[in-house]
């Protein structure tokens, strides 16, 4: 069966986000391994999340991630190009009908994780100092 591989950002977002291969052939039952490729094209540093989506959509109770840069937020320094896994597993009782599922992410920007990365950090003084 085929597994293709799709990656888009959402329009606030200034990065680049795509799968380093487009398809790999799978045997369900096995675990595999696809690799994305994510670079923030801005100066500043950045949270973003990743939401997955699979197609068909009665495929999806037959796809399993093991391990996916999706189940975190991703924070990228300004420039920074990263390549992130995802690891997964297709039932083998997937039905027979199915011979293609597409995994898709949208990456997303974390507006809230990206203003703490530049919040003042409080300042911690010693009040117990010696005389």
């Amino acid at each position: 069966m085929r597994i293709q591989f799709d990656g888009t950002v959402n329009s606030k977002l200034p990065w680049d986000f795509r799968p380093v291969k487009t398809s790999m052939e799978v045997q369900p039952g096995k675990q595999y391994e696809a690799m994305f490729v994510a670079r923030n094209r801005s100066a500043e540093d950045i949270v973003g999340n990743a939401a997955p989506s699979i197609a068909p959509t009665q495929a999806s109770g037959f796809f399993t991630k093991t391990e996916c840069f999706c189940f975190t937020q991703q924070m990228l320094k300004a420039g920074e190009e990263r390549e992130m896994p995802v690891r997964f597993i297709v039932n083998p009782s997937l039905p027979d009908d199915v011979g293609t599922i597409t995994l898709s992410y949208t990456f997303y920007i974390n507006d809230t994780a990206t203003a703490q990365l530049t919040a003042p950090r409080p300042v911690v003084t010693n009040a117990h100092s010696a005389p």
